[in-house]
Parts: C-alpha cells; structure tokens; sequence
C-alpha cells in the first residue's frame, strides 16, 4: 500500500475510533466519553452497578491517616537551633494541622466524584476542586519556589544519604532500607534518628533533616505503607537554610492529586496522601452543598 494511502487509512480508523467513543454513553456517567477516557474503570461505573470497594468486613476505601501517630512523636519544644530550622523551612506548621481521626466515609464519597482527567470533583451543580490558595491558607506553606522532581533511589543510595546526612553508620542505614524492601526509611526509625542527633551526639544538622523528613513523610507525603518515608525526598534538606526555597504547597497538592487520580480507580484499595488536607476541603464543600 503506497504511504499516502496508508496515512488516509490511519486517520480514518482514529476518527472512527473516537466517534465511537464520543457516541458510547454509560448508563448514570457522561454521555461523551470522549474527555473522561479512563471512566470505564472508574469507582463511579461500578458503584453505578452495585459493586463495592470491599476490605474484609468493610465496605471503604481505606484512608492513610498519620495524625495521631505524629502528635504522640511531636516534643513539647525542639532545641533552639533545630526550631530554628523548622520555622524557616516554613513546614513547622505540619506538626499543628493534622487531624487526629478523618472520615473515611465522608472521603470516600469525594474520591468516587473525583476525575483525573480533569484533576476535579464532579458534582450536581459543577465541578470543584483543591487549589494552591487552599493548600497556602490551610498549611501556611510557601507557594512560590523551586520545583523538584524526585528520583527514586535504591536501598545502597539510599543509605548513603543517610551516612551523608542524618549521620547515621552505612551498615546500620543499610539494614533498615533491606528491611524496608528498597530506598525507604521507616518513620520510627527518622524519629529515632532524630532523638539521638538532637539528645545525645548533638547533629543538630542531621537530627533536623530526620525530623523534617519524618514530617513530611507523615502528612502531605504520606504513602499507603502507613509506616515508610521515601528516601529521595531526604536531598531536599540537603542544605536546611534552602529548604524554605522549594515550592512545598505544589509538592503537597501534586501529590493529593497523584493519590486522588490513584483512588478513583476501582482496583484501588487505599488513598495516600495528606487526609487532612482532603478531608477540610471536602468539609468546606459539603457546608456549601
């Protein structure tokens, strides 16, 4: 077949292919489904149809909720240099702004109206979503700064970072990221981290980069482990007078959304994330429903 033919039959294959899908409607979702393309596999579909998320005994998609875990871990005062730190990173409003108890029910009907194609909840009146201003007037942390684009490591690397800095012994780095299966720090291992630097060996340096680590891990980046920090956000506290340079609410609201896009999917057992900051904005939007 001559390429120019060819061509003309690509195109209309595409042509057709999209028409079929402008045209193909599912019953209680849109009409064209030309925009929400990953709807046939979104919760929405098959709640439509009467299946559930189910977990056991539970019919839920299960919240990671770390507030409690970390209010038990927060200390009555931090020594004067590590706050120090800490206020200017502009993260020390992490330790006050984590809800004890979320409401998975209440999260779960938001996450079944949310669309990754349009990074939005869907509701009866219009569309609604989490915005930076919500993010900056909620968690007080700075907007404007440097982007990072994190890059996973392995359990040596990640290791090394620790040697490099929270101070810690490679071989005793080690055994913690084999025990976490890859380039992960457990978030009682940071804490304990975090306790010898600042009480005992005085890194105040490293015991600052393991509680901020711990923080971050613990609210806007927590994973659905519950338990684990990913290693390759440590090279943001590399330098702790620059960590306040880095754009932390667009880190906090890209991942929310990464974790929501994640949920709305019905194979999807868990949300990860900060349930905190979803489950305020999801209040303030019930209020004005």
């Amino acid at each position: 077949m001559p390429p120019v033919h060819q061509e003309q039959v690509e195109e209309q294959v595409e042509e057709e292919a999209e028409q079929q899908a402008v045209q193909q409607a599912w019953p209680g979702g849109p009409i064209d489904t030309s925009l929400l393309t990953r709807y046939e596999h979104h919760v929405a579909r098959h709640v439509w149809f009467g299946q559930e998320r189910v977990e056991g005994d539970k019919i839920e998609l299960r919240i990671v909720s770390l507030g409690r875990k970390l209010a038990d871990r927060i200390p009555d005062h931090h020594p004067q240099v590590i706050q120090g730190w800490l206020n200017i990173s502009g993260l020390c409003w992490l330790e006050r702004t984590s809800l004890k108890f979320t409401d998975p029910q209440l999260i779960s009907a938001f996450v079944e109206r949310w669309h990754p194609e349009t990074s939005s909840f869907h509701m009866p009146f219009g569309e609604m979503t989490i915005t930076l201003d919500d993010v900056a007037c909620l968690l007080h942390l700075p907007v404007r700064g440097q982007f990072y684009t994190p890059v996973s490591v392995s359990q040596e690397q990640a290791a090394e970072l620790a040697v490099e800095l929270l101070g810690e012994e490679y071989e005793f780095a080690l055994r913690e990221t084999v025990a976490q299966r890859g380039g992960y720090f457990s978030q009682q291992w940071l804490y304990e981290s975090y306790n010898r630097n600042a009480n005992f060996y005085g890194k105040y340096d490293c015991a600052a980069r393991a509680w901020m680590l711990m923080l971050v891990g613990s609210t806007i980046l927590a994973d659905k482990s519950y338990t684990r920090v990913d290693a390759k956000w440590l090279l943001l506290f590399s330098d702790l007078s620059a960590v306040h340079t880095y754009s932390w609410a667009n880190i906090a609201l890209v991942c929310l959304y990464d974790n929501l896009n994640d949920a709305s999917m019905f194979s999807t057992r868990a949300l990860a994330g900060y349930a905190t900051l979803l489950q305020v904005c999801d209040t303030h939007y019930k209020d004005i429903i």
